[in-house]
């Protein structure tokens, strides 16, 4: 999308990836427990000169 709608290419990215208790806020909104196990993804992507251009949490 960065790339056809922007004309940014992203040659890499990075990833953290770590495991989680759901808090309450969020367990509402997953309709899971509070404290359920929950994964949480933070990924930057990068173009040319090191410059990020995409932040994503999931």
């Amino acid at each position: 999308m960065f790339e056809a709608e922007f004309g940014t290419r992203m040659i890499r990215a990075t990833e953290k990836i770590r495991a989680m208790a759901a808090d309450p806020s969020v367990a509402d909104l997953l309709k899971v427990p509070a404290g359920f196990p929950l994964l949480s993804v933070e990924r930057v992507s990068y173009t040319y000169g090191n410059r990020p251009v995409e932040l994503r949490h999931g």
